[in-house]
């Protein structure tokens, strides 16, 4: 059994990753420390070593006891903010890794994806809507936030190649849907927790997704979805997905379902669910759930 036990000093309470062995001299069970963890205050989850982020017992913990200073948190995201649309809008990749790696020491690389990144990333694409932004300098900001990208998720390999779950997640996007850098972000959230990923963003005929998902009998597949103009497309593809694989669960979510009357439709396409607006580590938490009934028929 594994769990976070604290302690007060000075009226401070630091927390220590523990973990009860049994005495077979003394029959009884005692405890051993794992690691020290600092201040319960401020652990996040990347604190945690990789075989125990998913015990009830430390992910209740972390939920009831954390409690990073939000005031120096969003003073700190402010300032990184502004840094990171520079760095990205000149293709500054070694100061974007910088920023990351910053960031995420801090906060845990899941806030930096939520908190930072993704915001970053909407801005941009609101000021290219709007014009205020060339398509030259979009294109740069998006290509530098892929190749960020993936440096973690080759990162993220080799710090998990042992901890690998066997569960298996293939993420595509709809035919026509060329953005794929919310796909490559839930790659790296999901490669930390130790699944394997097959990640087929972009833009991919149905018929190569379902034949993909023969040969590799995933667990679950995900569908995101950027633009209003590929949510027919995604329906369709889910309709087709279902049809050869009667229990997959299909998740799906994006940008293009931030208006809630855009999901319409994909209930009556059994065990398909819609992720919207929601943190990365509930969208994980999420497809935790679902997998842990997949079967095929």
């Amino acid at each position: 059994m594994v769990y976070i036990r604290r302690k007060k000093v000075k009226g401070i309470d630091y927390a220590y990753l523990v973990r009860s062995v049994w005495d077979h001299t003394n029959r009884t069970s005692k405890q051993e420390t794992v690691k020290y963890l600092g201040k319960a205050a401020s652990i996040t989850e990347e604190m945690i070593p990789l075989e125990y982020r998913n015990e009830p017992s430390i992910i209740s913990f972390i939920t009831r006891y954390s409690r990073i200073d939000m005031k120096r948190n969003d003073s700190l995201t402010r300032k990184l903010g502004q840094n990171l649309f520079e760095m990205l809008s000149t293709g500054d990749l070694r100061g974007v890794i910088k920023i990351c790696d910053k960031y995420a020491n801090l906060f845990g690389m899941m806030h930096f994806f939520d908190n930072l990144l993704r915001p970053i990333m909407y801005e941009i694409g609101r000021l290219w809507e709007e014009e205020k932004l060339d398509v030259a300098t979009e294109h740069v900001c998006v290509n530098t936030a892929n190749a960020l990208v993936k440096i973690i998720n080759e990162r993220q390999l080799k710090s998990v190649a042992r901890h690998h779950n066997k569960r298996k997640i293939f993420i595509c996007t709809p035919n026509g849907e060329q953005h794929n850098l919310a796909c490559n972000i839930i790659e790296s959230t999901l490669l930390s927790k130790g699944y394997k990923v097959y990640n087929a963003s972009p833009s991919l005929p149905a018929d190569s997704i379902t034949h993909s998902l023969s040969k590799i009998m995933p667990d679950a597949i995900l569908i995101s979805v950027t633009l209003e103009d590929n949510i027919q497309i995604a329906k369709s593809l889910a309709r087709k997905i279902r049809t050869g694989f009667t229990s997959l669960p299909i998740i799906v979510g994006g940008l293009a379902f931030n208006d809630a009357t855009k999901i319409s439709g994909f209930d009556t396409i059994n065990n398909t669910i819609i992720i919207r607006n929601v943190a990365l580590i509930d969208a994980i938490r999420i497809i935790r759930s679902k997998i842990m009934t997949t079967s095929y028929a």
